[in-house]
């Protein structure tokens, strides 16, 4: 998909991450002009994640101080800074697997202890893109997943990217809900449908109507492809 580069010199938290190899990733980032912030555990980390907004996180796993699901749980949290920034995790190679079981459960992308430093900055180069949005308003519809009886919702889309969209709903849907949906957008004879994440709730007094942040997670290539085209279009 057609993306654009954000602005050079990132803002970046480290966390957990031992002496020695803190100061191999301070000597292959500083020199890229990456600022790094350090946190020496969970704890520390999330104090910082829930006040600052970082353009990506480096964590270790397992996460010190603090279980890797219920951190990456906090980080993704409404009222988190850092509930959209990108999330790395550094793991030994043998726990590689373990550690894979969390990407799109808050991780992005998963690197070993073995690749750093020299693989970060290939990893971390993708993260920094920011995916093109469009503003619209067309009419959508959510199925709620997880309940003995999903709930349809008809809402609709104001905002939309190749990795996401804010609706506009009628009801409250929390964060880390599940949910799939239907996305009909102009000129097309059918919908665009897919499955995705509920990563936060519109603020009050901040934005002008009540309504979610879904993350896509799923979308059939054909409608994938489709939506490319339509965000290329609409910004032409």
């Amino acid at each position: 998909m057609s993306i654009e580069p954000l602005e050079t010199g990132r803002k970046l938290l480290v966390v957990g991450f031992e002496r020695a190899l803190k100061g191999r990733v301070d000597e292959s980032l500083s020199a890229l002009g990456h600022r790094l912030t350090t946190a020496g555990d969970g704890p520390k980390g999330l104090r910082l994640a829930y006040r600052r907004r970082f353009d990506a996180l480096l964590v270790s796993h397992p996460v010190a101080g603090a279980p890797t699901s219920r951190f990456l749980r906090a980080v993704r949290g409404p009222e988190s800074a850092c509930r959209t920034s990108p999330l790395v995790l550094v793991t030994p190679q043998k726990s590689r697997r373990d550690a894979e079981v969390y990407l799109g459960r808050g991780a992005t992308r998963v690197l070993t202890l073995e690749e750093v430093p020299q693989a970060l900055p290939d990893v971390l180069q993708p993260l920094f893109l920011v995916a093109p949005r469009t503003t619209l308003n067309v009419p959508s519809r959510i199925e709620v997943l997880g309940r003995p009886f999903p709930r349809r919702v008809f809402c609709e889309t104001v905002n939309l990217s190749s990795t996401g969209m804010l609706l506009r709903v009628p009801h409250s849907v929390p964060p880390s809900t599940e949910l799939r949906f239907e996305l009909f957008l102009p000129g097309l004879a059918r919908p665009l449908r897919g499955e995705g994440q509920v990563v936060r709730l519109t603020l009050q007094g901040r934005e002008p109507y009540p309504g979610i942040a879904v993350e896509f997670r799923a979308l059939a290539p054909s409608d994938e492809a489709i939506l490319a085209t339509h965000l290329r279009s609409d910004r032409a």
